[in-house]
């Protein structure tokens, strides 16, 4: 680890990030100095988030959790007794694999960074294992465990044989598919039993896509038939052979997995040729607020699997906040509303600073990495554990099932509701209403 005298120490708290320099489109890089920090030594932290790109909305959270972070690390970190400037090294990964894993390696090869938080998995995917080769630890989420574990070679490869380098925290895909059946189970005597699916051609949708682990072969475990519309390229805006042939096949379900604003364009032609299924509950595409406004007066009743949501009884570890006052604090600051990312963001966070803590000696990278592994604490997500793990550097976390709808006077134009709870889901967390059909509203 490096020591750096920071130019304004003098024995006087900093109260705010002291920009070091620009790195060019997309990097930059923060100072926070260590009070009385003369002598003292850097942690440097590598932060790579999707700022950019088709996935931004997954990273619309940085900026925000970044200005917390700012108040977090004002004066450095304590550790041990010892106080600690921090750099945080902020990479945009431009929604795209290809350009995180340049990033991590840049971190990890020339930066020389102690840890790498990435806010999705897309940068522990590209660079996986070249975490393994250069003993950096990588920490994630927002992406389902089992996707980042298949696509880095299965739970051998992926733990580095029990000694895992790689750590990610997230829900399954199989805990998506557990979610809509157990929501749409009130109707299945009711409905038909054909599921219209279709997938956006992306890493997450591939797994939730898989016929043989994915939403399709529980849908077969379910009882439904399968409608299959295909994969389709991230561009698409023409679903009028998808909408002919889920309106033909008689699908009062729809499901699968898109983006806003596929969706729209899928949910425009569908008006247009008089498809209107019975329930819609659909992966990615439901998950901000944005993505439900746009659809105007046609997003009411669409639900969708809830990650996160301010009616959980969590508290942060970092500032101590509720789930609830997260969540004011953030539409106060941001002048929008909530979004479900707003939780992962700020927990992958409590989860990198309970590591560096209990590791005693941030720049011993296997120390580091014990304690990463050794981490099992409540979130303002919930609980986050690596140390009682199957798969070592995977900890899973809760899902429920959520129904936005369109109430009069309220603050927003939709609020997400809670129609579901199973067995994964949130301790603690109350049911609002029922799932409710879209010819009932």
């Amino acid at each position: 680890m490096n020591s750096t005298k920071p130019a304004s120490a003098g024995g006087t708290r900093i109260a705010r990030r002291t920009v070091l320099m620009g790195l060019g489109a997309g990097a930059a890089s923060f100072y926070f100095p260590a009070a009385h920090a003369s002598g003292s030594s850097t942690i440097k932290i590598g932060w790579i988030a999707p700022m950019s790109g088709p996935g931004a909305l997954f990273g619309i959270a940085t900026d925000f959790v970044h200005k917390q972070l700012d108040k977090l690390f004002s004066g450095g970190l304590e550790i041990g007794g010892k106080t600690y400037s921090v750099q945080i090294e902020l990479r945009d990964s431009r929604s795209d694999v290809n350009t995180a894993t340049q990033a991590a390696i840049g971190l990890m090869t020339s930066n020389k960074v102690d840890l790498i938080v990435a806010s999705d998995a897309v940068a522990a995917i590209g660079a996986g294992r070249m975490a393994i080769v250069n003993k950096t630890p990588i920490l994630s989420t927002i992406l389902p465990a089992d996707a980042v574990v298949g696509m880095l070679g299965g739970p051998k490869n992926y733990s580095n044989n029990g000694t895992p380098w790689n750590f990610h925290f997230c829900f399954a895909s199989t805990d998506i598919s557990e979610t809509y059946l157990g929501m749409w189970s009130p109707y299945k005597a009711q409905l038909d039993d054909k599921v219209a699916v279709s997938f956006v051609d992306q890493a997450a949708a591939r797994g939730f896509a898989d016929p043989q682990h994915g939403l399709p072969a529980y849908l077969t475990k379910g009882g439904y038939q399968t409608v299959d519309g295909g994969m389709f390229k991230l561009g698409t805006s023409d679903f009028s052979n998808q909408v002919n042939l889920f309106k033909t096949s008689g699908c009062q379900i729809l499901s699968g997995f898109m983006f806003a604003d596929n969706f729209a364009a899928f949910w425009r032609t569908a008006a247009q040729t008089g498809y209107k299924p019975e329930i819609a509950t659909v992966a990615g595409a439901f998950l901000f607020p944005g993505g439900i406004d746009a659809l105007g007066d046609r997003g009411d009743g669409l639900s969708t699997e809830v990650w996160w949501s301010p009616k959980l009884p969590y508290h942060s570890t970092l500032t101590g906040q509720s789930a609830q006052a997260l969540a004011t604090q953030w539409e106060s600051a941001e002048q929008r509303q909530w979004t479900p990312v707003l939780g992962y963001t700020h927990a992958v966070w409590e989860v990198a600073v309970q590591a560096l803590k209990s590791s005693g000696a941030p720049g011993d990278s296997e120390a580091l990495r014990k304690a990463l592994q050794n981490v099992d604490m409540e979130t303002i997500i919930g609980k986050v554990d690596f140390a009682h793990s199957d798969i070592p550097g995977i900890a899973q976390t809760t899902l429920s099932g959520g129904q936005w709808r369109r109430r009069k006077g309220g603050k927003y134009k939709y609020e997400l509701e809670i129609v579901y709870k199973g067995p994964k889901s949130p301790e603690g967390l109350e049911i609002e209403g029922d799932l409710t059909l879209l010819s009932k509203l």
